[in-house]
């Protein structure tokens, strides 16, 4: 079993980066709240911090349910742990992936990674950041079933090919 993890620093931003994150944005919205009975128009950025608020918490919400922070991967499965406060483990067989979506396999490389095991339906997400990301990515190709492959991999070319074309 070969083990893939985070950066002690992408850990601390994947896991608590909301919370500072909603701390200034929070005081910002308070003092557009108490502005507003100034001047009318602090309702627009009032709004619009309110939004950022939402959008972000909902984001790391996400998160927190579908990226665990420790992976460890075989040839046959892989065996993702260390979700944000909670013990649960997610064992994923490869043979059992039927989509792989985010990423490079959406034309997005700085996106995070979504697998789907379709009998478990179970969602597990990683980002780039995790420690030895390619070699994780590989092995995982490597293993999923090989209709997926080709799918994927005919997904790639025609996404390079519409990048070339302009």
């Amino acid at each position: 079993m070969e083990k893939f993890s985070y950066s002690f620093f992408a850990r601390i931003i994947y896991r608590y980066g909301n919370i500072i994150a909603t701390l200034f944005l929070s005081i910002h919205l308070i003092s557009s709240i108490y502005f507003i009975t100034e001047k009318w128009y602090f309702v627009f950025p009032t709004a619009l911090n309110g939004l950022i608020i939402y959008i972000l918490n909902r984001y790391f919400l996400k998160t927190y349910r579908l990226f665990p922070f420790t992976i460890e991967a075989d040839n046959e499965k892989m065996i993702c742990s260390d979700f944000f406060m909670s013990r649960k483990r997610v064992v994923i067989h490869y043979k059992n992936i039927d989509e792989l979506r985010g990423g490079i396999f959406s034309g997005y490389p700085t996106r995070p990674i979504y697998l789907y095991d379709k009998y478990q339906n179970i969602t597990v997400g990683f980002y780039s950041h995790v420690g030895e990301f390619q070699k994780l990515l590989t092995k995982i190709l490597q293993y999923i079933p090989e209709g997926l492959y080709n799918k994927l991999l005919n997904k790639i070319k025609t996404d390079r090919e519409k990048l070339k074309r302009g």
